[in-house]
């Protein structure tokens, strides 16, 4: 009797870790403001504040930015000719360190100089061509700039300061794929410069403007872009008032799949179950057989 409480607990835990593979779906986890945080767009909510619940976007263009599936949740799709306008705060003005990070996902490499991810601006006029840019991260289309060769998929992140004005610095070698998801970043740090990061490990750059670490404090901007420019899908597009450190990019995404009941996808998952459970009870006749087949033996040695 104690041999078969055993098995039975022994198949009551197999089939329960089974069936929890089975239906458990991976979740990742947004981004959080932390004390550094200035802006932050999740995108699940198309007309939102940010998550810091200061900043709120304007959607422009015809159509406007089309919500679709992100990295985390929710994301917008921009189409070359649409992007997320946000007038400038006081929050978004920082003079000194800065990182700028989000996850994109890139559709084509528009024929412009700059696809934006992020660009702080300040504008002259109504014309865009008005507008100077103070600070970004952006992805190259492979138009040569400033006489140097710039090929298609490289990482741009740049400053405006009010001394050594403008400063760019791109990756010596593309390092963006097509209709790949990838996490970016773009930091100034007052001691070491203007670095570029892709999936939390910095690349190789070289300036194309000015100076790699350029002296002064970051020009005072009138607005900000999210996706100008670009045919890009942009998730958890994130602004800090530091230079943060590879590891900080993704510490606030969960990368190891967490189980959340909540996301049950019943379609496949219950199919997989059913395999799962068949294989389970198979297995679990063949060790009562054996336990069974045990005890007898251990009788007639008794």
């Amino acid at each position: 009797m104690e041999r078969k409480s055993v098995a039975g607990l022994m198949l009551t835990l197999f089939l329960a870790s089974m069936l929890s593979m089975a239906f458990a779906t991976p979740v990742k986890a947004q981004y959080a403001v932390d004390s550094h945080t200035v802006a932050l767009w999740h995108f699940d909510e198309i007309v939102a504040p940010d998550a810091t619940g200061n900043i709120a976007g304007i959607l422009g263009g015809t159509p406007t930015p089309t919500p679709v599936e992100g990295k985390v949740g929710n994301a917008l799709s921009f189409d070359g000719n649409n992007f997320v306008y946000v007038p400038i705060s006081p929050s978004l003005d920082i003079p000194t360190e800065i990182t700028i990070e989000a996850w994109i996902n890139v559709k084509a490499f528009k024929n412009v100089t700059y696809n934006n991810i992020v660009v702080k601006c300040t504008r002259a006029g109504l014309e865009w061509q008005t507008v100077t840019r103070l600070c970004g991260l952006a992805v190259k289309a492979g138009l040569p700039e400033n006489g140097i060769a710039v090929p298609q998929g490289t990482l741009s992140g740049f400053i405006y300061t009010d001394i050594e004005h403008f400063n760019e610095i791109i990756t010596t070698e593309p390092v963006i794929p097509l209709n790949q998801w990838v996490h970016v970043a773009f930091t100034r740090n007052l001691t070491t410069g203007m670095h570029l990061y892709v999936n939390g490990v910095e690349k190789e750059a070289k300036a194309i403007y000015g100076v790699q670490n350029p002296t002064g404090s970051i020009i005072k901007g009138t607005e900000l872009y999210i996706g100008h420019d670009a045919e890009v899908i942009i998730d958890e597009p994130r602004i800090s008032n530091t230079a943060l450190e590879p590891s900080q990019f993704l510490s606030n995404i969960a990368i190891e799949s967490q189980i959340s009941m909540s996301e049950i996808d019943i379609g496949p998952n219950l199919l997989v179950a059913v395999a799962i459970a068949a294989v389970a009870f198979a297995i679990a006749w063949v060790l009562r057989r054996v336990i069974q087949t045990w005890g007898v033996r251990s009788k007639s040695k008794d």
